[in-house]
């Protein structure tokens, strides 16, 4: 299995993938090596696009092992133009509604409720909740242990922070950041940062 990525997170879903099956052969990849945080030094390292393309020709299946937005989507367009298909990742902990659409990722112990969309390629990380009707845009980020509360609207390339809370029916824009701990109780535009309690946009948003 190709992880995209050769740090921290790229670890994390390692770890996952091996309770899922313990067979998967590991490959990694990343442009500029391994990170100083990365060590499998027994695990190969791809960064160069000629090796990518070998191996996605004889092994086309590939998670996202980063967590940034916009890294995310470019890997994804990246693969997926060489021939490599998207892996969506589900910890064997997360606890996802039959009714839930999308390809994502879910890492231990998330949830994602009835009647919601998430968006392809958004990460539900450790913890996180994502309750009834809430509509998730594409490549987001949604932080360990955040809460999206009954049907939150958030746009594509959001971060919502480590244990944010969203209250119910708030609607984000596109490119939203929202800081670790905030509580958004208001609708909040495109491309704004927002931190606190409540929430309030940052002067240099």
């Amino acid at each position: 299995m190709l992880i995209a990525g050769a740090g921290g997170h790229a670890l994390e879903v390692k770890e996952e993938l091996e309770r899922i099956n313990s067979s998967f052969r590991f490959v990694f990849f990343d442009e500029t090596g391994p990170q100083s945080n990365f060590p499998l030094a027994d695990y190969p390292v791809i960064s160069q696009v000629e090796d990518l393309i070998l191996h996605l020709n004889t092994s086309p299946e590939f998670v996202l092992g980063l967590g940034k937005p916009e890294i995310r989507e470019r890997f994804m367009g990246l693969f997926e133009g060489m021939g490599g298909s998207y892996f969506p990742l589900h910890a064997r902990t997360s606890q996802i509604s039959p009714t839930a659409a999308g390809d994502f990722d879910a890492l231990s112990f998330s949830f994602v409720g009835p009647s919601t969309h998430i968006g392809r390629g958004t990460l539900i990380n450790s913890r996180a909740h994502v309750h009834h009707q809430v509509q998730v845009g594409d490549f987001c980020e949604i932080g360990p242990g955040a809460l999206l509360l009954g049907a939150v609207k958030i746009g594509k390339k959001c971060r919502i922070g480590a244990g944010a809370i969203l209250l119910p029916g708030v609607i984000l824009g596109d490119e939203v950041v929202v800081g670790a701990g905030a509580v958004v109780a208001k609708n909040i535009g495109s491309k704004i940062t927002v931190a606190g309690v409540p929430a309030r946009p940052l002067k240099n948003s």
